[in-house]
């Protein structure tokens, strides 16, 4: 009697599976989007057989994960980690391990906290936990002295104490905090000299915006606040100041060509201007 099928199939099956995890290995690059993971492959946080030490960039978007190892501590060398549109519901402490970490992304989960040692990731650039279940985030993250954008968007319960933890963030250059709770912009962010972008539309709570935003944040050209209490803003001390860095940046990228802005609008300066 001839082999079942299966008996051929299966060398074949091992195959590309060896394949695979080779190319994890000589790449560092682990693709899992859309895999239907309900965990990440043990193997990845290997030490002996290496996977751990050589993985550089780990993109498991879009999978039913509802943990993160603790094993994650031992991939060091990583840069890049998305684990967006999943069911997390907390991340380990051990992500603070990752000292090489440029880059996070965990939008779409089920988070409450971040981790407090979130604060070691001195290399940390971009964090990104939009539309989660996060009512505050660690103070420990005004040590990320590398970070330069932060969206914590579609947080509907996350208070303005985010804001406070990012104002010794010296590098940010974009924070988006739309539709969250916040209630009060503090001053403190004016100590963000590189500040080009602060989304904070939908939050109802928002009656202000102090002047030393206006005033300090010296890169600024993009505030918005759509949908919040903030009225006749054009009466804060500074805004004058923040309007005519936004005249000069659309000058320039009109003059390049590179724009066109709608004469019957005017520029849009972010806010409603109105009593």
């Amino acid at each position: 009697a001839s082999a079942p099928q299966t008996s051929k199939r299966a060398p074949a099956a091992k195959s590309k599976t060896e394949s695979r995890e080779n190319a994890w290995k000589s790449t560092g690059i682990v693709a899992l989007r859309d895999a239907n993971l309900r965990e990440l492959p043990q193997k990845l946080f290997d030490r002996e057989r290496e996977f751990a030490l050589k993985l550089r960039n780990l993109d498991a978007t879009n999978n039913e994960l509802r943990e993160i190892p603790r094993e994650i501590g031992n991939c060091v060398n990583i840069t890049r980690l998305v684990l967006a549109a999943n069911v997390i519901e907390t991340l380990p402490d051990e992500i603070g391990a990752l000292v090489k970490l440029k880059t996070l992304i965990v939008d779409g989960n089920r988070l409450r906290a971040l981790p407090a040692t979130i604060g070691s990731l001195k290399a940390l650039q971009t964090l990104s936990a939009c539309e989660c279940e996060l009512s505050t985030i660690p103070t420990t993250i005004s040590t990320c002295i590398a970070l330069t954008t932060v969206k914590f968007a579609r947080n509907k319960s996350l208070d303005s104490s985010a804001l406070d933890a990012l104002a010794d963030c010296e590098r940010l250059e974009e924070i988006d905090a739309s539709v969250c709770a916040l209630t009060v912009i503090p001053a403190a962010l004016g100590r963000l000299k590189r500040l080009r972008k602060l989304n904070i539309d939908d939050n109802v709570g928002v009656h202000t915006i102090p002047s030393e935003v206006f005033k300090s944040c010296e890169s600024l050209t993009k505030l918005t606040g759509y949908g919040t209490s903030i009225r006749r803003v054009e009466y804060t001390d500074g805004y004058d100041d923040y309007v005519a860095r936004v005249k000069n940046r659309h000058g320039k990228i009109i003059s390049g060509n590179s724009m066109i802005v709608d004469e019957r609008r005017g520029l849009d300066y972010g806010f409603d201007l109105r009593d």
